[in-house]
């Protein structure tokens, strides 16, 4: 395998403002804890140590580890992991793997691995030795060793034994990637491998190793490590190596010449011995260092936060991760200062602040504006007025001569939005090829008005108080024919609204189809009045609701598409016949209308001269018969 020695360190800072837990990702995982917040008694000066936790880490090109003897307690599960190698394959080493992170390993910069089936690990890989009986099982010999090949060939060892995946159907040989960056771990583990030799396979070996990011430390877990006597004189071995082969690093009792032994719930740390690869610092509350010894005595007048800072740099990329904790020291006094939560408000009314609660007698209070004071330590000064538009930090110390005990408040004082204007109903015509999709985002210059759109945000919420999101505020399909909108303009915070609604209205206008009709001339003179809504208005509505709607006629087709020249009611009709053409108008947006047209005929009155009388004389018949014609 070809090593890589960097011979230029490229440094990576990436900062991490938030708080790790001892737990972290395992015990080789980078953490700091700044302890519990704690008070301190004023009366002796409010004066306490602060004592931090963190791991630290050491440069491996020493080539030196420490072999510490740890808890048995396995941060990874033995099963389950993402990643099977050599499933019912003996003596095999995997396929060559990449490392999704750099570990360093006696100096070197590790980035592959392969896992042998004998519970060994490599990072000098060879990517031509792989297969059935690539992984070599006999060995007689101790650790560090470059001679016997099952040992020669491996860095790490879990323990070295031989064990015969293929002797069973549920045994697990795997690894996995877990957590994230600072912290991620290589998890390989061997979950209930059988031994070798059809006379042990009744025995089952479970093993883990932990290979950590960063602290570059080595953790090996055992749950069994049975022992077949009968096979390879039960050899077995648990450390690390360096590729030479010339420097091991093996548990006390735990080498080949210790054989045959076995053990149950048993792990091991293998730390890196060299320079420390971390700075470990005590931040006061304005970011100044004022110590770098893990404990700490400070002494506060008032509520103070302290942060434990940790630099750690892995010295085989470069790569530089600072991690932060904070600790709140607050006086013990015999009272307490409360000025309550933080306040954020639409509201311009002045806030009144009241650190007398708790306060004893004649007690001096000290108020502050973002830290600057605002007059001295008074005894008639326990409230503090504070008005709008003037968001910050308000505080306040409060003196019993003894004791100052202080509380802070953060006020922010919100833009509150108005409804500048109210919202447009908006109206679409159906004309059957224009679909009912409207573009919401008209009304927002409306209903902002002179605020600034910078300062403000406006949503749209359908009939069901369901936000529209954006884009489809601007093609909104409405539901039904009618739909009420409304439209929100809020702060940038979300905490200050105005809200307004509109109606969106998609609605048709039919004309028709209207029938000719034909007039009496009833004065014999030409002309007749017809009551042309009377008569056909029903008919031009076409069953669409009267009150929407408005029906007018007129004497030609520009007429009625300019809605000029409506013809009064009742209409003097001019014999021999005239067209009318109808239209019928959306009375919500009038230019949505339909037109239509009929004939109206006026025909002729007809005369009846006077009709002669008809005699018949009864000659004894039973009836009398007439030709009216």
């Amino acid at each position: 395998m070809k090593k890589n020695f960097p011979s230029k360190i490229t440094l990576l800072f990436i900062f991490l403002f938030f708080q790790f837990t001892i737990l972290a990702q395992g015990p080789g995982s980078l953490f700091v804890y700044a302890g519990p917040d704690v008070s301190a008694d004023c009366l002796s000066g409010g004066c306490v140590d602060l004592t931090a936790t963190f791991l630290e880490t050491f440069d491996t090109s020493g080539l030196t580890y420490d072999v510490v003897s740890v808890p048995y307690s396995p941060p990874f599960a033995f099963n389950g992991l993402a990643n099977s190698l050599n499933p019912n394959i003996d003596d095999a080493w995997s396929p060559v793997d990449n490392l999704p992170f750099d570990f360093c390993f006696f100096g070197n910069l590790e980035t592959q691995f392969q896992v042998g089936s004998n519970g060994v690990l490599r990072f000098d890989v060879n990517p031509g030795d792989t297969g059935v009986g690539s992984n070599a099982w006999s060995f007689d010999q101790n650790i560090p060793n470059n001679v016997q090949e099952a040992l020669a060939e491996a860095n790490v060892f879990t323990p070295v034994h031989d064990i015969d995946p293929t002797a069973s159907n549920t045994e697990e040989i795997g690894y996995e990637v877990l957590g994230v960056f600072p912290n991620r771990v290589l998890v390989v583990s061997y979950f209930e491998v059988p031994m070798f030799s059809s006379t042990c396979n009744n025995l089952l070996a479970t093993q883990m190793a932990v290979f950590y990011e960063f602290s570059n430390v080595i953790e090996i877990y055992i749950q069994d490590k049975p022992v077949c006597s009968s096979w390879n004189s039960g050899n077995a071995a648990v450390g690390i190596q360096n590729d030479a082969g010339t420097t091991a690093y093996v548990p006390p009792g735990r080498n080949t010449s210790d054989s045959p032994w076995t053990t149950t719930n048993e792990a091991w740390s293998f730390n890196p011995v060299g320079s420390p690869t971390y700075v470990f610092e005590w931040l006061d509350a304005f970011g100044v260092v004022i110590g770098t010894t893990p404990t700490i005595n400070v002494c506060v007048t008032g509520t103070e936060t302290f942060t434990a800072r940790v630099t750690y740099t892995n010295t085989c990329n470069g790569e530089v991760v600072v991690l932060t904790d904070d600790v709140v020291v607050t006086p013990d006094a015999n009272f307490t200062v409360d000025l309550g939560p933080d306040i954020d408000t639409c509201d311009s009314n002045p806030i009144v602040l009241d650190a007398s609660a708790d306060a004893p007698p004649g007690a001096t209070y000290e108020w502050f504006i973002g830290g600057i004071s605002q007059g001295p330590p008074s005894t008639g000064t326990p409230t503090f007025i504070v008005t709008a538009p003037n968001s910050a930090t308000y505080s306040v110390t409060v003196s019993d001569g003894v004791c100052d005990v202080s509380d802070d408040i953060i006020i922010t004082f919100l833009p509150q939005p108005v409804i500048s204007n109210q919202p447009n109903d908006l109206f679409i015509c159906d004309d059957g090829t224009t679909p009912g999709i409207f573009d919401l985002t008209v009304n927002s210059p409306i209903v902002l008005g002179a605020q600034d759109p910078l300062l403000f945000v406006i949503k749209y919420f359908d009939a069901f108080g369901i936000e529209i999101i954006p884009p489809l505020d601007t093609m909104y399909p409405i539901t039904g024919s009618v739909e009420t909108i409304t439209v929100q303009v809020e702060d940038l915070s979300g905490t200050c609204i105005a809200t307004a609604t509109f109606l969106i209205e998609y609605s048709q206008a039919i004309a028709g189809p209207m029938t000719d009709i034909g007039i009496c001339d009833t004065g014999s003179n030409g002309t007749e009045p017809v009551n042309l809504s009377l008569l056909k208005n029903a008919e031009a509505l076409n069953g669409q609701n009267p009150a929407e709607y408005r029906v007018t006629y007129h004497s030609t087709q520009m007429d009625a598409d300019n809605d000029i020249g409506a013809l009064p009611n009742p209409y003097n009709v001019t014999a021999p016949f005239e067209t009318i053409y109808v239209r019928v108008e959306n009375i919500s947006n009038p230019t949505c209308y339909a037109t239509a047209s009929f004939v109206v005929t006026i025909l002729p009155q007809p005369v009846a001269n006077p009709p002669m009388d008809l005699f018949q004389c009864d000659f004894g018949t039973t009836s009398g018969v007439f030709d009216l014609t």
